[in-house]
């Protein structure tokens, strides 16, 4: 009895010394992620400071205690897209997603860099995801919008644009997509008022005067069309965008000279843009200069072949020339790509 009450004693010591080994180990479970955190924490605020490499190797070092820990991913993998290492990126967000599937950020840094890899439709479908795990930041909703609006979807991507700003009154940016999402629904006054807004939190979104610009073209303002081109080059001497667009201004109001001078600069800025050729050469039709109008609509239709209104207009200019068969040809041309109004001059090549 007596060895059967040692025996029992010692079976009960050796528990306990079990137990206590358990609680040593969840103690320096404890202690480990702790050390992560720390290090972790220390990583953020490298990143913050713009000291990327310090930071990476913090979450490295992280990572390297607490292999389970998720937020060192997710965080490395920003870094790796500043640096467009978007492979290695995706595979720490893809270890991340291992350990949680529930994070929303990680879907949202896994949507960003399908963004930029340009695969939208995919990118689409993370950011959602994103939102729909709680992870319901502006910029979620902004950059759907986005994808939305590549993807040919503006009421989607108008909706989108909205609720960032719900989020983030004076999201500048927001406010310029909104604009153009209503620009290509039609609400040309929605649009303008938009860009105004975008501007009054932005002055330095250059595009923003270019776009309201041509909303004010449809419009029929011409006048504050050309004031808002105007604003836009004197920001960008080069923005050959608006130049052309500016000529275009011009050009409705027959202020052919001064859409001359625009379409000429836009060329002189970028010698490739075919919209500005064409867009010269009508102008020269108009000042009766045909030779140099055929010439500017060779030019644009050699930058891009299936160009339909260059040959639509080169069809004018050979058959103010004399070149009936060749005016024929180009409005030919101009039908099969998609051009009604060449019809209409095509009869009398019959």
């Amino acid at each position: 009895m007596k060895q059967l009450s040692i025996t029992l004693f010692a079976f009960l010591v050796a528990l306990s010394s079990i137990a206590q080994g358990g609680s040593s180990l969840e103690d320096e479970i404890k202690e480990l992620r702790k050390k992560a955190k720390l290090l972790y924490n220390e990583g953020v605020r490298f990143a913050d400071e713009g000291k990327y490499t310090e930071a990476h190797l913090k979450f490295d070092e992280a990572l390297f205690i607490y292999p389970e820990f998720v937020f060192p991913y997710i965080e490395r993998a920003k870094i790796k897209i500043l640096n467009q290492e978007f492979d290695l990126a995706m595979d720490d967000i893809g270890r991340a997603m291992n350990i949680d599937d529930k994070i929303g950020e990680a879907f949202y840094v896994r949507a960003y860099i399908k963004l930029l890899m340009k695969d939208y439709q995919n990118a689409l479908t993370d950011f959602t995801h994103a939102i729909q795990k709680g992870y319901t930041e502006s910029e979620a909703y902004y950059f759907r919008g986005l994808m939305n609006f590549e993807l040919a979807d503006y009421n989607s991507a108008l909706i989108d644009f909205t609720l960032a700003i719900d989020k983030k009154y004076d999201f500048a940016y927001a406010y310029n997509e909104r604009a153009s999402s209503k620009r290509m629904l039609g609400d040309f006054h929605g649009a303008i008022h938009d860009y105004k807004q975008a501007l009054a939190y932005d002055s330095t979104i250059v595009v923003a005067y270019d776009n309201r610009g041509s909303c004010k073209i449809k419009t029929g303002d011409f006048k504050g069309a050309i004031e808002d081109f105007t604003k836009a080059i004197q920001k960008d001497s080069e923005f050959y965008i608006a130049f052309n667009n500016r000529g275009n201004a011009f050009y409705q109001m027959s202020n052919y000279e001064s859409a001359l001078k625009d379409f000429t600069r836009a060329i002189e800025i970028n010698k490739e843009y075919a919209p500005a050729y064409n867009n010269s050469g009508i102008t020269k039709i108009k000042m009766e200069n045909y030779l140099g109008a055929e010439n500017d609509l060779d030019m644009a239709i050699e930058l891009d072949p299936e160009y339909g209104e260059a040959y639509m207009n080169r069809g004018y200019a050979k058959e103010f020339l004399g070149k009936f068969p060749a005016a024929c040809a180009d409005w030919k041309m101009a039908k099969e790509l998609g051009i009604e109004e060449a019809e209409k001059y095509m009869t009398e090549c019959e």
